[in-house]
């Protein structure tokens, strides 16, 4: 069988070509626009995301055809909490607002007094990432909207439907919303009636790996994929990202570090003395679920230093490799704390800020640029030692772009104090939804079976911690959550 594995980015889409045993036989990429605006509005065209969808598939479909190269199911993962209202027919009602938006921080800040009450029934601390909090921003500030939409959509959701037809949803993207009850996989009447959001404006949820519908004749004609074929969603982005990184039993973690940094390990059940510093969301391996972490900035704040500090020089990553090796641990003194958009586990401080402290007269924008990736690792690290409460994490695939650089990842392996494996298979996110979708259709009998076959045998580096220097980042790491407590925490919690 082959399978076309739709992956929706926040800046870009791809469309792969797979055979079941994971060759690519086609590929296509397309890029698209996030715009920003005041007060931490971020905002997407949803129009572009579906002509980006239907325009990689008519490329792939184009090169595909004349060589005899079928499409036997298509397969959607997609970034998980951006939210757009559509009416019936699943027109836009506004733009898509982004995952990065800010604009419900004053909704967050209301329901902090029943944190614990959401975290018991949702899995997480209300934070403005999930779309449950974007949907009460939009009864409220867009009331007229909101009364319009037919469905409060996330972007898998509103894709979905123009293939199939059908407004359906899995349990990975519900269970990023703070509406449904986690252990029952439900729209939760308490969340739904403390959120004040309608029952009937959310789509039909059922387990990933669920064939959603099939493609219509309408979608056919648009895209030139045979109509009747089956639409499986394999789950979020995260999720399918970790199981391609072989993060399917529980000891071994998934980072992938993009524009934010997204730690994933999987668990077999709901631990029954979880705390809310983490966040636990669905799997798309059905029936399990996953501890999730997030760093807000990764690459994102390495683009801020680069516009700053080395405006219109040539090389910066290069420059990068050179300083990460050069410069001993410490950075010379000069420690960072990388919350540029606050932050996120283990306590969601939307008001926490980024800070460059302990600086010198002898201190240069290299020893600054070391002190901002040693911080970023630094704040990962932090939530390792959260899971670690809940499961082992015995070792740790890394992905994204940051692990390109082979000194960055052996920093983060004294950093971390475990081995990173960096994996040659690039398209993880696309890989882990494929072997999502081939189980479903009875290619393999499991996961596991699945990554051995499409990925067990890709070659992979590994990066080996020495202790003195992990000591070393150790007594740093104490440092920054000191400083963090300081600035950010209440005076009697110091």
């Amino acid at each position: 069988m082959n399978f076309l594995v739709l992956d929706t980015g926040t800046s870009s889409m791809r469309g792969i070509l797979f055979t079941e045993d994971g060759e690519v036989l086609q590929s296509e990429k397309a890029v698209y626009q996030v715009v920003s605006g005041e007060n931490g509005r971020v905002e997407q065209d949803p129009e572009e995301l579906l002509d980006s969808m239907t325009g990689i598939i008519k490329k792939i479909m184009r090169r595909a055809l004349p060589k005899e190269q079928t499409v036997d199911a298509v397969v959607l993962t997609a970034q998980r909490s951006s939210l757009i209202p559509v009416d019936r027919e699943g027109t836009p009602l506004g733009p898509a607002q982004m995952w990065q938006d800010q604009r419900a921080i004053p909704i967050c800040q209301e329901l902090e007094a029943y944190n614990e009450e959401i975290f018991r029934h949702s899995g997480s601390r209300v934070n403005p990432v999930f779309s449950g909090t974007k949907m009460r921003w939009l009864k409220r500030n867009e009331p007229e909207i909101y009364k319009k939409a037919w469905k409060l959509a996330v972007i898998p959701e509103y894709l979905l439907f123009h293939m199939t037809g059908k407004f359906c949803t899995d349990y990975t993207y519900g269970s990023r919303s703070h509406l449904m009850n986690l252990r029952e996989c439900r729209w939760d009447p308490y969340l739904l009636d403390l959120f004040q959001i309608e029952e009937e404006k959310l789509c039909e949820l059922k387990p990933p790996g669920s064939m959603m519908g099939c493609i219509t004749e309408k979608f056919a004609a648009e895209s030139m994929l045979p109509p009747g074929i089956p639409v499986i969603s394999a789950g979020g982005d995260q999720q399918c990202g970790m199981i391609g990184q072989g993060v399917i039993k529980e000891g071994k973690m998934s980072l992938t570090l993009g524009t934010g940094g997204f730690l994933l390990t999987a668990c077999r059940q709901v631990p029954d003395h979880l705390e809310n510093d983490v966040v636990c969301n669905a799997s798309s391996d059905a029936g399990a679920y996953i501890l999730e972490a997030n760093v807000l900035t990764c690459t994102s704040a390495m683009e801020w230093f680069r516009r700053n500090f080395y405006p219109g020089e040539s090389g910066f990553y290069g420059k990068m490799n050179r300083i990460l090796s050069e410069i001993p641990p410490g950075a010379g003194g000069c420690m960072a704390l990388p919350y540029f958009q606050g932050r996120s586990t283990p306590d969601w401080n939307s008001s926490a800020s980024a800070l460059f402290c302990s600086l010198t007269l002898n201190t240069t924008r290299e020893d600054m640029l070391k002190a901002l990736l040693e911080g970023i690792c630094m704040e990962i690290s932090n939530n390792i030692r959260s899971f670690e409460k809940y499961v082992p994490v015995h070792e740790i695939s890394a992905g994204g772009g940051l692990s390109r650089s082979e000194a960055f990842n052996q920093m983060q392996a004294e950093i971390y104090g475990r081995r990173i494996l960096c994996p040659e298979e690039k398209e993880s996110t696309a890989a882990g939804a494929l072997m999502v979708a081939a189980c479903t259709l009875g290619c393999y009998p499991d996961l596991e079976e699945a990554y051995a076959q499409i990925c067990g045998r890709a070659p992979e580096k590994v990066y080996v911690p020495h202790p003195e220097i992990h000591e070393k980042y150790e007594e740093i790491r104490a440092k920054m959550n000191e400083t963090y407590r300081r600035m950010w925490q209440p005076a009697d919690k110091i």
